[in-house]
């Protein structure tokens, strides 16, 4: 398939001879295999799989989910979660790769502050009531750092693209609502 989409990049040359006889061979090649457009199209989206999840849950907290948001719009990438044990970064070139390291980065961050903030709580206050300011002061967390970046703006193509990548992947996805905070 990468001959093949090496093959349709030489068909756009200046060079008329060329481009036709790197058209006939890619058709030729691409008829042999079996290979459609959308396949060669599709091999421009690259997946980045980060293993750090530190919430545990197959629905994650609204915090989690946040952070996961500000992170696909900053790189311009979409993501999965793969069954409640890691995170499945999907988008053009090395953006993917970008978007898990920095999730793992700030993931590890947040969770560190969240932490040391509920600890900062007076002793005497129940653990739920803990845990939801915990998760207000999270979701706070993320409010600063989306202001701090700028969001990659993708066109329609990149988001086409990435879709029919999913479908194609990833055949059985559910959507999950994030829990609320407390």
């Amino acid at each position: 398939i990468r001959r093949l989409k090496k093959l349709m990049a030489l068909t756009s040359s200046s060079n008329a001879n060329e481009a036709s006889a790197a058209l006939a061979r890619a058709q030729k090649l691409a008829d042999a295999h079996g290979i459609t457009q959308d396949d060669i199209e599709i091999l421009d989206i690259n997946e980045s799989i980060c293993d750090y999840w530190p919430v545990g849950a197959s629905n994650p907290p609204r915090y989690m989910a946040c952070l996961l948001q500000v992170i696909r719009d900053a790189f311009g990438v979409d993501c999965i979660l793969l069954g409640g044990c890691g995170v499945s970064f999907y988008g053009l070139y090395n953006r993917p790769e970008l978007a898990a390291y920095t999730f793992e980065v700030l993931g590890r961050q947040l969770i560190k502050a969240r932490k040391d903030f509920i600890k900062t709580q007076n002793k005497r206050i129940k653990t739920s009531t803990k845990t939801a300011r915990g998760d207000k002061f999270a979701e706070g967390w993320i409010i600063a750092v989306l202001n701090k970046i700028e969001k990659l703006a993708r066109t329609a193509h990149e988001v086409e693209l990435a879709e029919r990548w999913l479908e194609k992947k990833y055949t059985r996805t559910v959507t999950r609502n994030a829990r609320e905070s407390g």
